[in-house]
Order: structure tokens, then sequence, then C-alpha cells
């Protein structure tokens, strides 16, 4: 089962059970005695584990593989999904156990670009790196959708060319207007952090190579 993905109709306490959403889609009662139909939430950075579904109504046990409970607000999203949904990494360093969860991938793979009209797939969280070394990169990327919430997307130029990456709708949340083209500068090491949120993207950072200048948003 892939994620699905829907929104809180009213506002939760950070000591509620039981919650509304706008669609129970693919939320499912669970079967703990033969480990069917057993579905995760993940509300802002909480996860929760569903244990009853009355149309709309899901009732939840919170604070589920070291996340926190705390309160969420009315229309926030809610992506669900089966355990194998979402992976849990951890990492024993001396006494403490450091938990990083995540829904899909937390590791971002890189992936290197060597076209000229690459698109970036928003619904997959990785490290891009554009290696073309002979032309410009044109690259695209697509509107996110709810299900995509949280993702990170890194961008690095690995050559010497203007590289651009155009959404397809005006979502680059930066400024007062969202904007729609990225702009590299012609320099190795330059590159943008995009994260998803609310359906456009966060211009999380970016960073540039010494005397590269920045990248450059329109």
């Amino acid at each position: 089962m892939s994620i699905t993905a829907t929104t809180l109709s009213g506002a939760m306490t950070a000591n509620a059970t039981i919650l509304t959403v706008a669609s129970a889609t693919g939320i499912t009662a669970p079967n703990f005695q033969t480990a069917s139909g057993i579905t995760y939430l993940l509300i802002d950075q909480e996860k929760m584990l569903v244990v009853g579904v009355s149309g709309t109504f899901i009732s939840v046990i919170r604070a589920q593989d070291g996340t926190i409970a705390a309160a969420h607000t009315n229309g926030a999203y809610v992506q669900s999904g089966l355990p194998s949904d979402f992976r849990k990494y951890q990492e024993v360093l001396g006494d403490e156990l450091i938990t990083l969860l995540t829904a899909q991938s937390f590791k971002r793979p890189a992936i290197n670009l060597i076209g000229t009209a690459d698109a970036i797939d928003p619904s997959i969280p990785a490290n891009y790196v554009v290696l073309g070394t002979s032309a410009i990169d044109a690259m695209t990327i697509a509107t996110p959708t709810a299900a995509m919430e949280g993702n990170i997307i890194e961008i690095m130029s690995g050559s010497d060319y203007v590289h651009t990456l155009t959404a397809a709708t005006a979502c680059i949340k930066a400024g007062v207007a969202a904007k729609t083209i990225i702009t590299w500068p012609a320099y190795q090491g330059a590159g943008v952090v995009l994260r998803v949120r609310n359906l456009g993207y966060d211009l999380y950072s970016s960073g540039y190579a010494t005397n590269g200048g920045p990248v450059i948003l329109s």
C-alpha cells in the first residue's frame, strides 16, 4: 500500500485519542491477531497507530516510535499507510538511542542528471546532482500533492552551466509572491533544498560555491 493523504476536520489536542478526517480512504481498523489492517498516521512530526475506525472518526494511540504527542490544527495534513510505508532509522551512539522517522525515506539517494530537460519527481525525497557538462539542463518539476507533504528535495549543480528548474505552477515560496523558476549560477556547488509544504515548495536553503553567486528565483 502506498501512502494516502487527507486532512484533519478539526483541531486535535496533545491528549486526544480520537480525531476526525476529511476522508478515511486507506485508513483501516486493525486485527492485531492476524496482523492485518494495521495503519499508521503521520501528522506533522507525530506518528500514531490506528486502533479503530468509525466513518471519519479515527481512534489512535499517540506518539509512536519515539515521536512526541503534540496539538495539531484543523486542516493539518494527515498521511496514512502500512507499517512498511513508514520506515524508522535508528542509530545507537554510546548509551543514547536516536530515532529518526520519515514517510517513505529518510535517506535521500543521489540521482545524477545528465540530460538537457530532466524532470524532477517530487514524490521521491532525493538528492539530485546536475552533471550535464556539455549543455544547460532545463529541468522541470510538478506541483506537489498532499501525499508528498514533508518531502525534501536537494538539487545541486555539478557543472559550470546556468541550469534552470521550472515548476508547473507558481508554487516555489520565496518572498511575497510564489515563484516559478529557479536559475543556477554557472558554477559547480550551487544548489537548493526544497521542502514540500501545503501544496508548494519552501526554499529550505540555498547555497553556492565561493564567488559563484546565488541562485535566482523568478
